[in-house]
């Protein structure tokens, strides 16, 4: 960090690695790499000695110390910081004077920019980062996650049918795997978020909802498509009121097909939802639906259609009929 003509960077290597690695300029391949497993970073005090920074921090492992330097407190709390979650170390560095202003309580003395800058970096995430995973119920806070990263998705100049972007799908891969949130239960919040923006007039690609409805049937059913042997009461009731809902809104879909696929588009989009309704018509994930009853929900969903159409038509000519 205090070399001349070079960066450093803080890089995650794999899952649970993570590196120092320092590049010349205009070279992609660092020049220096240093694992942080194993070390314990801290806080340090100045060295008159050395340049390239003001504001000094360390990594030490078994007597073997690396010193880096920053331009500002700010800066090196923000790296100390990254540096600490890395190296998963009990230890949580203080800065010198966030400790003072902890050891001297009631004191008058006004506070330095730097201690403001502490106190804005706790009112901010540190809070969070510092919270004890084990006390949070991370299912629900999974759903308000993948809630709010959907309706921010669905606010995208273009279309995008309800489909998530690869970066936020590793974002909540990533957070269910970390905090053992269940596959069920992200499915069956999406299937819930899907058909509320669905329902006020969103275009959700039905081919995304057929695919979280098979994952929650299979999984109902017994079928583990993710590994895990187990389903809860709440994921049963919650799978059953799901499919009531769907069938509903499916039905709905192609009673105004003229108006919810206009054109036929999106592409292949009516042939999708006959599709998925014929799957959530099905009692179970191994026994087909007749025909039969298949064709009786479509003839009664296509003469729903026609009154539709009908009465548009009459509204719109103003004829009385």
């Amino acid at each position: 960090m205090n070399r001349s003509k070079s960066k450093t960077f803080f890089t995650q290597v794999s899952q649970y690695t993570f590196a120092m690695c320092s590049y010349r300029e205009k070279k992609s391949e660092p020049q220096e790499l240093m694992q942080l497993e194993g070390y314990t970073v801290d806080y340090t005090a100045p060295h008159p000695g050395l340049q390239g920074g003001q504001m000094f921090f360390n990594a030490v492992k078994e007597g073997d110390t690396v010193i880096f330097a920053s331009d500002d407190e700010q800066d090196r709390i923000l790296w100390v910081q990254a540096m600490y979650r890395a190296t998963g170390q009990s230890y949580k560095p203080v800065p010198a004077s966030q400790a003072q202003k902890m050891y001297s309580k009631g004191s008058n003395i006004h506070a330095e920019p730097s201690q403001n800058a502490d106190r804005a970096q706790k009112h901010g995430m540190d809070e969070f980062i510092s919270a004890n995973p084990c006390r949070f119920d991370h299912a629900a806070l999974f759903r308000v996650l993948q809630r709010q990263t959907l309706d921010h998705r669905l606010n995208d100049s273009y279309s995008c049918l309800g489909w998530f972007s690869p970066g936020q799908v590793f974002v909540l891969d990533e957070y269910c795997a970390r905090y053992g949130v269940r596959g069920c239960h992200r499915h069956l919040c999406y299937l819930n978020e899907l058909m509320e923006h669905s329902e006020n007039g969103a275009v959700i690609d039905p081919t995304l909802l057929h695919y979280s409805f098979a994952f929650c049937a299979s999984h109902v059913h017994g079928n583990r498509p993710d590994g895990i042997g187990t389903v809860t009461v709440e994921e049963k009731e919650r799978f059953e009121d799901i499919k009531e809902r769907l069938s509903s809104l499916l039905e709905n879909q192609i009673s105004h097909f003229r108006y919810c696929f206009p054109f036929g588009r999106p592409e292949g989009a009516l042939k999708a939802t006959l599709s998925l309704l014929e799957r959530v018509l099905m009692k179970d994930i191994a026994t087909p639906i007749p025909a039969e009853e298949v064709k009786k929900v479509v003839r009664k969903c296509l003469e729903k259609a026609a009154l539709i159409n009908y009465t548009r038509l009459t509204d719109y000519a103003k004829i009385e009929g």
